[in-house]
């Protein structure tokens, strides 16, 4: 009877060990996962780092004119040059501007110097999203008309 005894506990021991196995590779493969995500995350970043070289093109919504046509083209050496016109004004000759951005600390925003009335940007995937001036997105009504969509050749 003593045996019968021990082994049934053995046997319980044994499946209880069982049981937690699985759970902790369960642990372990979704803590693989969130490490393979957050490199993907990474390698993702560093992909549209290389991309963001280029003209971005919009017509930016205007307070006192139909809008105003704006191209902005990033240079690889740090160097912009942006072009606007005012739609609908007597005087629609091309405003331009150049000079250099820089990169905030995240690599995600650029913030043009005082030629371009350091204006900051958010660099996605083939377009930049226009900011206010405190580098926070623009929302509301509107928010969709402050996105500069990259020229693809």
């Amino acid at each position: 009877m003593m045996n019968k005894t021990l082994i049934a506990t053995l046997l319980c021991c044994c499946a209880l060990t069982a049981c937690s196995k699985p759970t902790q590779n369960v642990e372990l493969n979704t803590a693989t996962t969130e490490a393979q995500v957050a490199s993907s995350t990474k390698i993702n970043s560093a992909h549209n780092a290389l991309d963001w070289a280029g003209d971005y093109q919009s017509t930016l919504p205007c307070a006192d004119c139909e809008g105003i046509k704006t191209q902005l083209s990033l240079n690889a050496d740090s160097t912009y040059t942006m072009t606007e016109i005012y739609l609908g004004k007597s005087d629609d000759h091309p405003f331009k501007s150049s000079g250099k951005f820089s990169f905030d600390h995240t690599g995600s925003i650029i913030t043009l110097d005082q030629h371009g009335d350091l204006r900051k940007f958010f660099i996605a995937e083939n377009q930049l999203y226009a900011l206010d001036q405190e580098g926070k997105k623009i929302e509301g009504n509107l928010s969709e008309y402050y996105i500069l969509k990259k020229a693809i050749n």
